[in-house]
């Protein structure tokens, strides 16, 4: 038409042949070439409208599969995957696809759900099976999404390989068993597994026997202690004859007067003797049921840890368990025994069962050959300490019982093991024969012993209680309470068989002669009872706080020890218990979730003070005694000091 010069096709257009009149438009999903010869298509990831002469690149979010692709499609839709994104933009297929940082592909739906707790949530385009859990938490397989909370935080090191997530020494579930070569000491989230080289295991085996035997020492000085013992009160002998006094001569007179003399002096002086054991004695005896009520304190709570299936903050945890393994004489908690021995929970449920239960035997055919001999003193004193053992052991040795039923089941087909050992398959026959050993324990231990102690009590009911209630009712609660102990008292000196029963009721008024059954039931609920409601649930949690507040109730209601101080101190006791389970409750329902570093560091500090209120107020208490004792001591010393002065005195003139 007259052109003096060809004219270049305008973008997006193309004339494939030479001296062409006309350019022709590129067709949607595809765009033109460098000298625009020729339309192509537009790569996966990219696309393009008509007479393109480049591809759009898909924004983040969408993906074009296919090359030539007019449109891109979105990521976050039923087709594909319902809220996923795309890491980059140009993304060439829905593989690209991913979930957002916290959350993961659910493969089941097809959808990205929110990241259990444990999972990393800064972490794009995870899957059930690339999951990348924090330090702390395990699973089972690499196919699981259910996501544990580990025994102690450095047992499991976290990542997406199920293969390699425990600590060096640490494998099997929650990563809370030891490996070959290693023993293990501690339980629970102070499980540490021990590597069995050199001497440090026969150490610290060495350094817990000792301390075992110094803790048994210092409560077998307790018990011998506060166990009643009537002063011997030696009768003042008369002369052997009256006739040779008449032919004694004036030397020998004097001579018999003087010894005379010395044997009142000796007298007087053993008799004031007498009177400052006595005294010590007494107001250890006093102090004898604070000591109870701590211990008590300490078995209970000591595995709440446990029983609730919850981590307290490290310094409560670690606190708490070794309070739990000497008030519990639970020394072979705390021992690398599998580094000499094969050492598991089956085991340790043998010795803790058959041990108590020899020694109980052994202690009760004494008892009888001692009665048989007529020794009845013996006889009580040895039947006391029958009491003070089963005291000691029952509530460790009933939680041990009753942790063989307690099993943890996995996902999967990985099963399920016990829940104190994790290295025992609850579905092996082995186990299943200690589950029928220990429904006979159960029998023999937290059935038996308080069984044992109402019979023996019920059967001098009438002997502990002169009528309490009656004698308040005459003569008013304090002098009424003063004249049924003073009644008992004579009771028990009448009938010698009554004082080997004094552990069980000595610290509680005549009408509550049943409330150490009450103390003792009470007990076994708090520790091995927990297992069986409910574990590791709020609702587990929940009831254990609605028995202690009734037990607080009934306590309160009854106020049953002798002394007030003593009433004081066990309710004190008793709302520690409370406090500590409603920080369970806390922890177990993420109430403190969100809190600043200082916050929770302040939880922590009350967490460590209700520990110690009760040791802080026992140790009041032995103070104020201690000092009253003293005061007591120097008066006596003082009247000792004048008396012997006053006899010295007479002896001199005497001999004048």
């Amino acid at each position: 038409f007259g052109s003096s010069a060809c004219l270049s096709c305008e973008d997006g257009f193309y004339n494939p042949d030479p001296g062409s009149s006309a350019c022709f438009t590129c067709a949607p999903g595809k765009f033109t070439n460098d000298d625009q010869t020729d339309c192509l298509l537009c790569p996966s990831g990219k696309i393009s409208g008509v007479a393109s002469s480049e591809c759009t690149v898909c924004e983040i979010g969408k993906f074009a599969e296919n090359e030539g692709s007019v449109e891109c499609k979105f990521c976050n839709t039923d087709e594909v995957v319902k809220g996923s994104i795309t890491a980059e933009s140009g993304t060439k297929s829905k593989s690209g696809c991913i979930c957002p940082a916290g959350k993961y592909l659910n493969n089941e739906t097809s959808t990205c759900d929110t990241v259990p707790e444990g999972v990393k949530e800064t972490v794009e385009g995870m899957n059930v099976t690339t999951m990348n859990l924090e330090m702390g938490f395990w699973r089972t397989t690499s196919d699981s999404s259910d996501i544990l909370m580990c025994l102690a935080e450095d047992h499991c090191l976290g990542g997406s390989d199920p293969e390699d997530q425990c600590k060096e020494g640490h494998t099997g579930p929650l990563c809370a068993v030891c490996d070959k070569g290693y023993a293990s000491t501690g339980s629970g989230p102070t499980l540490k597994c021990n590597i069995c080289e050199g001497g440090d295991a026969t150490l610290t085996i060495a350094v817990y026997l000792g301390l075992f035997i110094v803790t048994l020492g210092l409560a077998v000085g307790l018990a011998c202690c506060c166990h009643r013992r009537k002063p011997n009160q030696d009768e003042d002998e008369d002369d052997d004859d009256d006739d040779d006094d008449i032919n004694l001569t004036s030397a020998d007179s004097l001579a018999a007067s003087n010894r005379s003399t010395s044997r009142g002096l000796s007298s007087a002086r053993a008799e004031r003797a007498v009177k400052k054991v006595n005294g010590i004695m007494s107001a250890i005896a006093e102090v004898q049921p604070f000591i109870k009520i701590m211990f008590s304190y300490y078995q209970i709570v000591g595995g709440m840890s446990w029983g609730f299936d919850l981590n307290f903050p490290p310094i409560i945890t670690s606190f708490l368990s070794f309070t739990s393994s000497i008030v519990n004489l639970d020394f072979l908690n705390l021992m690398p025994l599998g580094c000499i021995t094969t050492s598991d929970f089956h085991r340790t449920l043998v010795v803790m069962t058959l041990g108590p239960f020899t020694l109980g035997f052994l202690n009760l055919l004494l008892y009888k050959a001692f009665k048989t001999c007529g020794s009845k003193q013996r006889a009580n004193e040895t039947f006391g300490w029958f009491l003070f053992m089963t005291f000691l052991i029952l509530p460790s040795v009933s939680t041990k019982i009753f942790s063989t039923f307690a099993c943890r089941d996995f996902d999967g087909d990985y099963g399920s093991y016990l829940k104190v050992d994790y290295s025992i398959d609850c579905n092996s026959e082995e186990h299943k024969r200690y589950v029928n050993y220990a429904g006979v324990c159960c029998a023999v231990f937290p059935i038996g012993v308080p069984l044992m102690y109402f019979f023996l009590l019920r059967r001098v009911k009438t002997l502990l209680d002169p009528g309490q209630k009656l004698l308040c009712f005459e003569k008013g609660e304090e002098e009424g309470l003063k004249a049924a102990l003073e009644e008992r008292e004579r009771l028990e000196q009448e009938n010698e068989d009554l004082a080997s029963l004094s552990f069980l009721y000595s610290a509680y008024e005549p009408k509550c002669w049943y409330f150490e059954i009450v103390e003792t039931m009470r007990k076994l609920i708090l520790t091995g009872g927990l297992i069986f409601l409910g574990p590791g649930t709020s609702e587990q949690i929940a009831i254990s706080m609605i028995i202690c507040l009734g037990a607080i109730r009934i306590f309160s209601g009854f106020k049953p020890f002798v002394k007030q101080s003593h009433d004081n101190f066990s309710e004190v006791s008793q709302w520690q218990v409370f406090f500590v389970m409603l920080s369970a409750m806390m922890i177990k329902t993420k109430l403190d979730a969100g809190e600043t570093s200082s916050e929770q560091g302040l939880y922590d500090v009350i967490l460590v003070g209700i520990q110690f209120m009760s040791p802080l107020l026992l140790v009041g208490i032995l103070l104020k005694k201690g000092e009253t004792a003293v005061r007591r001591f120097a008066r006596s010393a003082s009247a000792s000091a004048e008396g012997s002065e006053v006899g010295q005195g007479m002896g001199n003139l005497e001999l004048v």
